[in-house]
């Protein structure tokens, strides 16, 4: 059976509006994701892993789409948010999975490769320890859009790649990580050995995708 985790990036586009998407093609093709792994899950061919906290991160975004984006309409958000409920309550669809002291001690392994891989620092070639608005400033020369918090991972997306490293342990089987953080399938590719395997959302395509 095909064992995914998904954060909540992702989980998010099996809700997601039409009106998010920036064009045809990138709807089209993230339905098509959509609807593959749904098929994968509903014939028993996978199991989609969840960490809990990615509830409410969910309920977040939905809850952003609509009362300050306002692409939702009223019945639109309750219908999105009650039928996320549905799919994670007793693992309908998605298989919420509780934080433990596992995942917590396995987030050393992922902190070092965070911070020793594709820093601000590697980028600009500046020295560690040059103020943030100078490394934003240097940042910004190449592309205006960048930042410093583009090449950090949060606490969470830190405990998502350890509780990966846990359920890959505890399975003996790959696990299949997908995310809309370029950062975080950046360093979860860096130990394929323990890491869960990272496939980058806004990139993927179904042929990509494990099958059974």
């Amino acid at each position: 059976m095909i064992k995914y985790l998904i954060d909540a990036s992702a989980i998010c586009e099996f809700y997601r509006p039409k009106a998010t998407f920036h064009s045809y093609d990138d709807c089209r093709r993230s339905l098509s994701l959509k609807k593959h792994i749904t098929q994968q899950k509903i014939t028993n061919k996978a199991i989609i892993f969840i960490p809990s906290f990615c509830v409410a991160g969910v309920c977040n975004t939905l809850a952003k789409w609509h009362l300050r984006n306002g692409i939702l309409t009223e019945p639109q958000y309750k219908t999105f948010f009650y039928t996320f409920i549905s799919d994670v309550h007793d693992r309908k669809f998605f298989y919420s999975c509780d934080l433990n002291r596992y995942h917590n001690i396995n987030t050393t392994e992922v902190t070092n490769i965070e911070h020793s891989t594709h820093t601000e620092f590697d980028v600009t070639g500046l020295p560690i320890g040059t103020d943030k608005d100078t490394l934003n400033e240097k940042l910004k020369e190449n592309d205006p859009r960048d930042h410093c918090g583009k090449y950090y991972l949060s606490t969470f997306d830190v405990l998502i790649i350890a509780m990966g490293m846990e359920l890959k342990r505890i399975h003996g089987t790959e696990i299949h990580l997908l995310t809309k953080d370029k950062r975080l399938a950046l360093i979860s590719s860096k130990k394929p050995d323990i890491f869960p395997k990272p496939y980058y959302w806004p990139e993927l395509k179904v042929s990509d995708l494990p099958h059974s």
